[in-house]
């Protein structure tokens, strides 16, 4: 069984959703909880919440940093959160994510895989205001970065490390036993082969 903390930026694109409902049916995995950060992380936290309710599951959810470290020209609202209307869920206020996924490491000293999947502001924030967390946990997996040969169209492609380029840049220098990035031309490779075989 292996202990995950999930930071999300979900209620835009689909795939930070069906990364939740696959962690929320894997066997393998005890969600110990879920922050959510990027523009009104508070509907991302009720799009979150209708996805544990549907799955039959009850999981932490902590309302995120809404704030980048360094300020980007525009950050998007959940445009999923227009669905929500449509299925059972919790509201949510501003809460200290950082501080919630601290106590959860701390509880669980080199137990913990932290998933970041969206930009990494939660996570720089935790490094910063909690100096030995990356050192207490297991791994550290981000879907961050591009490493790609091409230039890519525009910059903001590379949306997770685009929309807080300083928190991207401390996350990637912080000493975690195991780190992990999965870059956006992986990413982009995996969307393209499940188009292609629709």
């Amino acid at each position: 069984m292996v202990k995950i903390l999930l930071d999300t930026d979900i209620g835009g694109d689909i795939d930070d959703a069906v990364c939740l409902a696959y962690l929320l049916k894997e066997p393998r995995c005890e969600l110990l909880g879920i922050t959510t950060v990027c523009g009104e992380s508070e509907k991302r936290s009720s799009v979150a919440d209708a996805i544990c309710k549907a799955a039959e599951r009850t999981v932490p959810i902590v309302a995120g940093l809404d704030t980048t470290l360094q300020p980007i020209p525009v950050y998007p609202k959940p445009e999923g959160a227009g669905a929500l209307k449509n299925w059972p869920h919790s509201t949510f206020k501003k809460g200290d994510a950082p501080a919630f996924l601290y106590r959860q490491i701390i509880e669980n000293p080199h137990e913990v895989v932290l998933l970041g999947i969206g930009n990494m502001t939660n996570i720089a924030t935790l490094f910063r205001e909690y100096s030995d967390a990356p050192e207490l946990l297991k791994g550290l997996y981000v879907m961050n970065g591009y490493f790609g040969r091409e230039k890519l169209p525009d910059p903001s492609y590379n949306w997770n490390s685009w929309a807080d380029p300083l928190a991207s840049k401390e996350v990637f220098a912080a000493a975690v036993a195991v780190h992990r990035a999965i870059p956006l031309e992986v990413t982009d490779k995996l969307d393209h082969r499940r188009g292609a075989s629709r």
